[in-house]
């Protein structure tokens, strides 16, 4: 599918060194951090089953406000796109969900091959640990996977490593932000099963950071990746809660 716009945007300097400094945070110290204060404040959680969902809150919560102060620019300046597109945005969004499908088509297909060649089956650690904090609390989910995820992890690997890499290399930048973006959730239990386990698991993930990506470059806003983002991931609870 065509996509006219070229220009996505800039990061300033700062912008550019303060998300790189934060990727590994993201990936490693805010969970720890969210933890610390979990476990701090235990005695103040009402029960057991709501750790899990406090946990994730303030680990989501701790990104979003940590990467807004650090692309508060760029995010002013990716508004002012996105509001310059106009009702455009609805089209953009269809088409998206387009691609999205359409390259879900092919990774289920993947993974199927995959699961036939390795003999290995489909598990997805991240995807059960959600099913657990919806259990205990729909709202907190809905607030964490809905509004404050897709801010900080567009911010990320589409604002700072796509955005970052598009003018110079295309491919490169699609490669790259698909890759961090699926390895990002599954990272947490690569290393606790075989690396077939893993390539398949990660399948899963290739058409949400392709039509991200695709969503980001065709608007020319990172606003509209967000709002795909969060989206998929309102659909992805839906058809989790319609199932349990």
């Amino acid at each position: 599918m065509n996509q006219p716009v070229q220009d996505l945007g800039t990061l300033r300097k700062s912008e550019r060194i303060g998300g790189l400094v934060y990727l590994p945070m993201f990936l490693f110290g805010a969970p720890f951090l969210a933890y610390l204060i979990v476990t701090r404040f235990s005695g103040m959680i009402p029960n057991e089953e709501m750790r899990d969902p406090i946990n994730l809150l303030i680990y989501n919560g701790l990104n979003a406000v940590a990467l807004c102060l650090i692309f508060r620019h760029y995010l002013a300046e990716q508004f002012r796109r996105i509001q310059s597109r106009g009702w455009h945005i609805f089209g953009d969004l269809l088409l998206s969900f387009l691609v999205f499908y359409g390259v879900g088509i092919l990774s289920t297909a993947a993974r199927t091959l995959l699961q036939e060649l390795f003999q290995t089956e489909y598990q997805n650690a991240n995807q059960d640990a959600l099913l657990g904090v919806l259990e205990a609390s729909p709202a907190i989910l809905i607030l964490s996977a809905c509004v404050l995820a897709p801010i900080a992890e567009e911010l990320l690997f589409r604002g700072l490593i796509f955005c970052g890499l598009y003018r110079k290399s295309r491919i490169l930048a699609y490669a790259l932000s698909i890759l961090t973006f699926s390895l990002a959730h599954v990272y947490g239990s690569m290393f606790s099963q075989p690396i077939p386990a893993t390539l398949v698991t990660v399948t899963a993930y290739l058409p949400h950071s392709f039509a991200l990506a695709w969503s980001y470059a065709r608007s020319g806003s990172i606003w509209s990746s967000v709002f795909l983002h969060a989206s998929l991931n309102a659909l992805s609870l839906l058809l989790i809660h319609t199932m349990t």
